[in-house]
């Protein structure tokens, strides 16, 4: 069987490591993590603890979004970010 996944790491595996964090830390019932790249900050996203709903709002088209998986959070958060890396 061969092998598809290559000697660097996943993109999306820092994004679901702190989208992780947030679910974990109880220290507040709303999480908030900031989303940077170059210096720019492209997106909020906060956890609710009591609904356990992610909102994250995206600066740059001034778009909100709901989830209640992380998955389909670190996949937007993704593509937020390659928007930018794909603009330069």
């Amino acid at each position: 069987m061969k092998k598809i996944m290559s000697t660097t790491e996943s993109e999306i595996t820092p994004i679901i490591d702190r989208l992780e964090a947030m679910v974990m830390d109880d220290s507040d019932s709303i999480q908030v993590r900031n989303f940077d790249l170059y210096g720019l900050n492209l997106a909020s996203v906060s956890f609710d603890h009591e609904t356990g709903i992610f909102t994250i709002q995206a600066f740059r088209d001034n778009q909100v979004f709901k989830f209640d998986n992380i998955d389909l959070v670190a996949i937007d958060i993704y593509e937020i970010l390659r928007d930018l890396k794909l603009t330069f």
